[in-house]
Parts: C-alpha cells; structure tokens; sequence
C-alpha cells in the first residue's frame, strides 16, 4: 500500500513522503498548496459537497512505477494525492475502487440532484459563482482528455454508483464491475445488548436509536436535520433516547438541540467499541441524502442491528424495506419517523440480520471477487 499518512507500523504500507527526494517533495508541498488555493478561488454555496480539483502536477506516478506491480489498484485520490494526469502514466494494468462520485464529476465527490456529469459539467449549482466554463467544466474536460485512453477498470461498491459512472461522460467507456465493501463478520456480530449498554453506561430501560458519522451534525448531505425532525415527534414518549458517535458539531464549538434526551459518545477508533455501540442500540439511523454503500449500514447490520435510511444511493442494496429495516422516502422527515417507530417495535433477530450480510459482503467473499477480476485483467493481457 502506497499512502499519505501511514498510521500503522505494518512494513507493507508506504509512506509516499519517504519515497521522495528532497525535490519531489516540494513539488508535492507546492502542489498541495496551489490546490487548496484554487478551491479557495472558487467559494462553493452552504452545503455544498466536498470537493477536490488535483490539477497540480507532481511525480507520483514514477513511485507508483518504482513497486514493479503486477495490478495497481486505486481508491480514494482526493485532495491532489493523485494529479489527473499522472494516471496515464502508470506502468502497469489499473483498477480503481471509487468510494464517491469524484472520478467522473468536475470536482465534487457528490453531486446531489445535478446530472451535469453526464455530459461537460459547467454551471455548476455547487459554486457561488458558476458559469458555462467554470471550474467544474475545466476540470471535466481535463479528466475526459487525460483518461480517454486509459486502460481503466472501474470497481463500484454499489449498483447506483455504477449506472452513474457508466452514464457519465468520463467513465462511460470504461469497464465497470459492481464489487461490495467487505465486512469482517468476525469482528462485527450481535452482542449481548444489555453488557454492551453497560459498557458505555447507556441507560436499560429505554429504546436507543443510534445516529454517527464524520460531521454528521454539520454537513447537509448526512441529513442530520431530519433525524432531528423526526426524532420530535418522540419528545412526549418519554423511552426513545439518541446515541450519537463520531466528530460532530459541538466538536467544532456548536451545538445540538433535541427534544429527546442524548448520549454522546465521541469518536471510536477500534472495531470492538464499535460492535459493543451498534450492538448496544435498538435501530440504526442513516439519514444521509446521498450515498454510496455507507459502511456505518454495513457494520450496525452486521452486528445484527436493524437500519432506517432514506432509499438514495446505493442504500438500497444493503437494507430491504420491512425486511431488515427499513426504507424512507428520500427527504421525507415523517416516513423517517415511521420507520423508526415501526422498527423500534419489531421483534427482531440479530443473528439473522447478521447472517444475511456474512453471505453477500463477508471479507473473504469480496476478496474472492478482486481476485477473480485481477486474473480476467492478467489473463486478458497474455
């Protein structure tokens, strides 16, 4: 593995920073710089998605080569890591794993309601100021030139995510795979849920409804101000309480007001503290208005923990409606509120909800799929 920011001390993972001599790095440091300048050029309105341009070049491509690879196989390349056109120059056969839509939009990573991916992009309603060649146009167009003649294979972990690369101007001649996120279903199981409710002093008696993810209350796009909205509805109720993990808001200074009592338990860096948490709470809530194949669903469903999501994105491929969840109309605060509602009042299985998941997304299943693209892609150049 080739990283940015090794945080392990497994030999097998590269820092690309050690890679370098002294002049690539302040090509890499200049790079970095003129990128996040260029954003800072081109204001976005509130609420817009994440974005990253890598227009900027520098020479990671000749590292890359440097490994003798028989497979590269890409994933997240946002914040410049990978400048668009250093693709073309990788030696060796290319597969790519996208966890968003950057890799064929003008620079957001999602890209809410608009479809001008599928053509040029430009004027696009995430900037402030946009225009029929503005960045998004611009960087489109770079992608389109510089990638036209790449040896691409592009791994989808969802069918939404696939049909949208698939229509787009960019991907739209690229061999596409529909391949899941795995799960370690070892490390994510049901657990007894009232040790687990011990475990991080969450009160017994009470119907808990489970609510993470990064800047969860911030960002627009994790629909955060729907949960809230239906989470009202239970004020009187006097049983249904929140628990809410990972970096939020009041992280950042701001802060949270409901009208149901919450549990806020902050960032959890381990897989047992995570399967203790979902295995602790009575339904899971993913109100996000746009996704891939969030791996919170992945995980609580695993440990056996019943979902409530808005039927967006690949969501759909991971929860079926009254099944092992339930599925909201997308925007819908009050079909959200049901859903909770009827969720909290099923009797339900884990270890069924958990089996359904180690048969489809278990790691070794999914490893099984790469190794079987991999081979197609060897094979089909001898």
């Amino acid at each position: 593995m080739l990283v940015w920011r090794k945080t392990t001390s497994d030999r097998t993972v590269h820092r690309l920073a050690t890679r370098f001599n002294l002049w690539a790095r302040a090509r890499r440091k200049l790079a970095a710089r003129r990128h996040q300048g260029l954003l800072k050029s081109h204001p976005r309105i509130g609420g817009s998605a994440y974005w990253s341009l890598n227009l900027f070049n520098y020479p990671i491509a000749p590292v890359i080569n440097g490994f003798d690879a028989d497979i590269v196989h890409l994933h997240w390349l946002g914040d410049n890591f990978m400048p668009i056109q250093q693709l073309a120059s990788i030696e060796q056969p290319l597969v790519w794993t996208l966890h968003d839509m950057w890799a064929f939009t003008g620079g957001c990573h999602y890209a809410g309601e608009c479809m001008r991916f599928l053509e040029t992009c430009g004027n696009c309603p995430q900037l402030a100021e946009p225009g029929r060649d503005d960045i998004s146009a611009r960087v489109n167009r770079q992608k389109r030139s510089a990638w036209a003649q790449v040896p691409l294979t592009l791994v989808c972990p969802s069918g939404w995510l696939a049909r949208c690369a698939g229509q787009s101007a960019v991907m739209r001649d690229k061999r596409i795979e529909v391949i899941p996120n795995p799960i370690d279903t070892a490390a994510f199981k049901p657990l007894d849920r009232r040790e687990a409710r011990y475990a991080f002093n969450l009160p017994l008696d009470k119907k808990l409804v489970l609510f993470g993810a990064v800047d969860g209350t911030a960002d627009p796009r994790k629909g955060f101000a729907y949960l809230r909205e239906a989470l009202s509805a239970f004020a009187e109720s006097d049983g249904v309480e929140l628990v809410i993990f990972g970096a939020d808001n009041e992280d950042n200074g701001g802060s949270i007001d409901l009208d149901v009592p919450m549990h806020r338990i902050g960032i959890l860096r381990d897989n047992v503290s995570l399967n203790l948490l979902y295995s602790a709470c009575d339904v899971f809530v993913l109100p996000a208005l746009q996704d891939n194949l969030p791996n919170t669903l992945l995980e609580a469903l695993a440990c056996g923990t019943p979902c409530v999501a808005f039927d967006t994105g690949g969501i759909g491929d991971l929860l079926q409606h009254q099944e092992n969840g339930y599925l909201a109309q997308l925007a819908d605060a009050e079909d959200l509120r049901q859903g909770i509602e009827w969720s909290l009042a099923q009797e339900w299985w884990p270890e069924r909800i958990h089996q359904r998941v180690a048969e489809r997304y278990a790691a070794e299943r999914i490893s099984e799929q790469y190794i079987g693209l991999y081979q197609s892609i060897l094979g089909g150049l001898s």
